[in-house]
């Protein structure tokens, strides 16, 4: 069987999957995907959890997962039976009965699953908190704003990245801090693999990208860019907005014209870090309805041309390699994409009171 081995060094997070005693492949492919979602509140309040499964075959599954989180944590159930249809996907709850929230906001996790046959796979993530608390910083370029953020770090390619989320009634804020060895800022006309940027989506929880060019998107989607100049102001665009055909998004664009007035954005280069700080008023994002405890759809692309390339919120998160999507992204002048296409957008990210 051929498996595959995903590490992001540091703080950041671990995807490995390996065969167990007697495992069987099918095809030289994987029985089944494993994946265990993202927590939306700190683990130590005791939240729901999801263990996501998917048969990708011709043939039904029958067989168990067993779920295994740091030691000293309980949570019901450790086993869960399996019996799917053919490509068949089921999202299965577990309770967290006891946990200790981590500094690092990086929670390790491995499952374990046997068929019927006596084969099967282990699958090792470290999960996040991927929240989002209730305050509204000042977008100025300065973090101290958000020390009582949730911060979500990862590694690709040596440099890290971390993402830091608040919202409030009216506003959705974001930062990023990129690290990076230099910063490439947008002009007009840019040429592609020029312009350093960090794009994002968000989409009402439960929201699901189609395949086709004709489907519908069914995301809000923004690019935030530096604009070097001694007066000129960092810009962001809007590149989608739910029902327009996703086949808009494999089109080159230029940005002229998609400027989005209403955003407040900073971008500032500080040592080795790019910090992108971006706040996106929920009044231009009708389909989300901004409460605590409400779950949405929320990632990241960090665009590096020059150094470490394409850098995925969705790689990071354990998404599965059939959730590569190629129009779960939009193309826009000076982008250089790789092959394969990025993951796609919809990852599960909450709405909180409080870090606390």
């Amino acid at each position: 069987m051929i498996y595959r081995y995903v590490q992001f060094v540091g703080l950041g997070i671990v995807v490995l999957l390996v065969p167990l005693a007697g495992a069987k492949g099918l095809a030289g492919r994987n029985a089944i995907e494993l994946r265990v979602q993202n927590f939306t509140v700190p683990p130590s309040t005791g939240p729901v959890g999801h263990l996501l499964v998917q048969n990708v075959h011709d043939t039904a599954y029958k067989g168990k997962v067993q779920l295994k989180f740091p030691a000293g944590w309980t949570y019901t159930p450790m086993v869960f039976d399996l019996s799917l249809e053919p490509h068949e996907s089921v999202r299965l709850p577990f309770t967290i009965d006891k946990a200790v929230d981590a500094k690092t906001n990086s929670y390790a996790v491995e499952l374990i699953a046997t068929d019927s046959t006596g084969g099967g796979i282990s699958r090792k993530q470290n999960i996040v908190c991927a929240s989002a608390p209730y305050f509204k910083p000042k977008i100025d370029g300065n973090i101290a704003d958000w020390a009582d953020s949730i911060p979500v770090t990862f590694v690709g390619n040596g440099k890290k990245t971390v993402i830091r989320t608040y919202w409030t009634k009216r506003l959705w804020s974001v930062c990023v801090e990129v690290e990076e060895a230099k910063l490439g800022g947008y002009r007009k006309n840019a040429e592609a693999g020029t312009v350093d940027a960090v794009q994002f989506a968000l989409a009402v929880g439960g929201a699901e990208t189609g395949s086709k060019p004709e489907d519908k998107a069914n995301r809000y989607e923004f690019l935030i860019v530096d604009c070097p100049g001694l007066f000129a102001k960092d810009k962001c665009f809007l590149l989608a907005r739910p029902g327009e055909v996703l086949g808009l998004s494999q089109e080159v664009r230029s940005l002229d014209g998609l400027e989005f007035a209403a955003a407040g954005v900073v971008v500032k280069r500080k040592g080795k870090t790019t910090v992108y700080e971006c706040s996106i008023p929920f009044s231009a994002m009708p389909q989300i309805r901004p409460d605590t405890g409400r779950e949405i759809c929320f990632s990241i692309l960090v665009h590096d041309p020059d150094d470490t390339g394409i850098r995925d919120w969705g790689k990071a998160a354990g998404l599965w390699q059939s959730q590569r999507n190629k129009y779960a992204w939009c193309s826009w002048q000076g982008v250089k994409w790789a092959e394969p296409p990025p993951y796609d957008n919809k990852i599960e990210w909450g709405l909180c009171s409080s870090k606390y």
